[in-house]
């Protein structure tokens, strides 16, 4: 009998060609590195849009091409963390083929409690789940991916603890950039409080009717201020996959509906705060 086609499938491991690169955005900051060498090259992007242990994900490279999958990817920051499964887009980056993972995402999976607390908890609780220490993320040194791609990839890391250290660095530097007071969100005795669902702020008919008619998915991450008396402020669009009039049309719902209860320092004092997320647009096929 031959062996099971996984165990016949061994990855392409690629080393890295060049540093870390860290580059502060506007409203992000991002981490580059680049692993093997001419056709093998693969591009490796982090890019955070604030405080936390979340990040998105890009990969490109053609040892990442894929046509087409219906099914998440599967992904490991080895050798400790487990394998998870992660939703992307099949996109671009310049002219190469790219992964576009359309999720925030951690070096760990949610276990299965986890998983259970969150989907028991209502969009008013603000759920958030335990942080990841540094020890851990230093302790990553590869990155493995599995599906959708007809062979794995290996990418050699090494360890991640200093890199994600520069990463959390230029996130403190932006909070000061919007205004925020960095060492009274560190001790937060609430964060902003969401009222209602947020689910229901931005509706099917708030998008330009053009845009829908083109039936490309979006993906648009943005930021909202909010002040001191829970006001929705400003929006601020952080990374988009999409044209103006798309992000247009997702801040003027998000001005018009969104609502909070402000957040409040460790004296539970009301101060000037944030919130951030997602939008997915895709079309039903």
């Amino acid at each position: 009998m031959s062996p099971p086609v996984a165990a016949q499938k061994q990855p392409l491991i690629l080393k890295p060609s060049s540093k870390w690169i860290a580059s502060y955005e506007d409203d992000s900051c991002r981490l580059l590195r680049q692993f093997g060498a001419e056709d093998e090259t693969v591009t490796m992007i982090f890019n955070s849009f604030g405080p936390g242990d979340y990040f998105r994900l890009v990969l490109a490279g053609k040892p990442l091409r894929v046509r087409h999958s219906s099914r998440p990817a599967t992904l490991k920051f080895g050798p400790s963390e487990f394998e998870q499964e992660a939703e992307f887009l099949i996109g671009n980056l310049g002219k190469k083929p790219a992964l576009l993972f359309s999720g925030a995402m951690r070096i760990a999976g949610e276990t299965e409690a986890e998983k259970l607390a969150r989907a028991n908890s209502r969009p008013e609780d603000n759920y958030s789940i335990a942080k990841i220490s540094k020890e851990r993320k230093a302790a990553v040194t590869y990155l493995s991916i599995g599906r959708p791609l007809r062979k794995p990839v290996m990418l050699e890391l090494g360890s991640m603890g200093k890199p994600f250290a520069a990463l959390s660095t230029c996130v403190d530097e932006l909070l000061t950039h919007w205004g925020i007071d960095v060492e009274k969100h560190k001790t937060l005795s609430q964060p902003v409080h969401i009222i209602g669902d947020p689910g229901r702020w931005i509706r099917s008919k708030d998008y330009p009717l053009d845009m829908i008619r083109e039936g490309q998915p979006a993906l648009v991450q943005f930021r909202l201020s909010v002040d001191h008396t829970g006001k929705t402020t400003a929006c601020h669009i952080q990374q988009t996959t999409r044209p103006k009039e798309f992000d247009d049309a997702v801040c003027r719902a998000l001005m018009k509906r969104s609502a909070f209860k402000p957040a409040l320092d460790a004296e539970g004092q009301p101060i000037a705060s944030y919130w951030r997320s997602a939008v997915r647009f895709q079309i039903p096929r």
